[in-house]
C-alpha cells in the first residue's frame, strides 16, 4: 500500500467516490495526525479516539485541528499503486 496525499479539493472529490481517508494532515507540522476512518490498526485507532485525534469527515478534521490551532491543508488515502 502507498499513502496518496491530495489538495482539500481532490480530497473531497475522492471522499464523494467512496474512498476513506486515512489521515488529516495539518499546516502545522508539531501536530499529531488527525486520522481517518481508513485507520484500521486496533490500537492506534483506540489512541487517536481517545485523545480526540479521529475524524470521519473534513469538517470533522478541520474542528479537531481547530483545537491545537492550526488547520487541514491536505489529506492522505491508502492506495494500492502510486497515483
Amino acid at each position: 500500500m502507498f499513502i496518496d496525499e491530495v489538495e482539500l479539493k481532490e480530497a473531497r472529490k475522492r471522499i464523494a467516490e467512496g474512498q476513506p481517508p486515512y489521515q488529516f494532515l495539518t499546516r502545522d507540522p508539531q501536530v499529531l495526525p488527525i486520522f481517518g476512518p481508513a485507520l484500521e490498526d486496533p490500537g492506534e485507532r483506540s489512541r487517536a479516539i481517545k485523545e480526540g485525534r479521529l475524524a470521519n469527515t473534513i469538517e470533522d478534521a478541520q474542528r479537531i485541528a481547530k483545537r491545537f490551532g492550526t488547520e487541514v491543508s491536505q489529506v492522505s488515502f491508502l492506495t494500492e499503486r502510486l497515483k
